[in-house]
């Protein structure tokens, strides 16, 4: 069962506040009408929820006398991680390739080419994570050298979004009603409430990828923490 918390924060971070309590109305000039006291403040609050999905970063590396040399011997280990990931039941819709590069090798001059290398890099999403570890090993048995690493996320990134965005507001306001209260005011209707872009952090773990492990990789999921923002505005009575 998905773990999914929600965080307010306690303290204001950014918060934007207008508070005016003039002695007296003040007049705009372009519309020759009093102007409305206000206090805008910003509320924010945290979704916590466990990842249900991780992406793990592949790849192979070779080196070859010649650029044709190093680009078959990659397609043929690519081949094998390839076949060891189906073996392993990773769909093909849940591989795409990320990254694919042939450059020269130098020698210690800098200018002689000594050979080529070539790199093949794919992206596995993995929807069951207790398979994140078993995934890992095969690739590597199979050959796969190369890695950036795994990412942790939320198939569904909108998970307990509504309610964060009630909790910020929430927050907001208890702010809005201590800055009031000490300008001797009280809040009103609520003029504006503008969201803010959630923060949807990237969480890696990289590991290294140079051999066939000799024990199961451990993985353990990190909680993911997304935050939402709102900006409100209230009138001031």
């Amino acid at each position: 069962m998905k773990r999914i918390g929600y965080v307010v924060a306690g303290v204001v971070l950014g918060a934007i506040v207008a508070l005016q309590l003039p002695s007296s109305a003040q007049v705009s000039p372009s519309s020759g009408t009093p102007s409305q006291r206000s206090v805008t403040v910003t509320g924010t609050a945290t979704i916590k929820a466990s990842p249900d999905e991780a992406v793990v970063s592949l790849g192979v590396q070779t080196q070859a006398n010649t650029a044709q040399g190093a680009l078959s011997d990659n397609a043929s280990k690519m081949t094998k991680v390839l076949a060891a990931l189906a073996d392993e039941g990773i769909a093909k819709a849940d591989i795409a390739t990320s990254y694919v590069s042939l450059s020269p090798t130098y020698g210690q001059n800098g200018q002689q080419i000594t050979g080529y290398q070539a790199q093949n890099e794919i992206d596995v999403t993995i929807h069951d994570l207790s398979k994140v570890g078993p995934v890992i090993d095969a690739a590597v048995g199979a050959g796969a050298n190369l890695s950036n690493g795994i990412t942790f996320q939320l198939s569904d990134q909108n998970q307990g979004e509504n309610q964060a965005l009630t909790d910020a507001v929430k927050n907001a306001r208890d702010k809005a009603e201590a800055l009031a209260a000490a300008g001797n005011a009280s809040l009103g209707d609520v003029l504006t409430i503008q969201e803010g872009t959630p923060v949807y952090p990237i969480t890696y773990d990289r590991f290294a990828a140079a051999g066939a492990a000799s024990a199961p990789t451990p993985i353990e999921p990190p909680t993911i923490q997304t935050q939402v923002t709102v900006t409100v505005t209230w009138a001031l009575s």
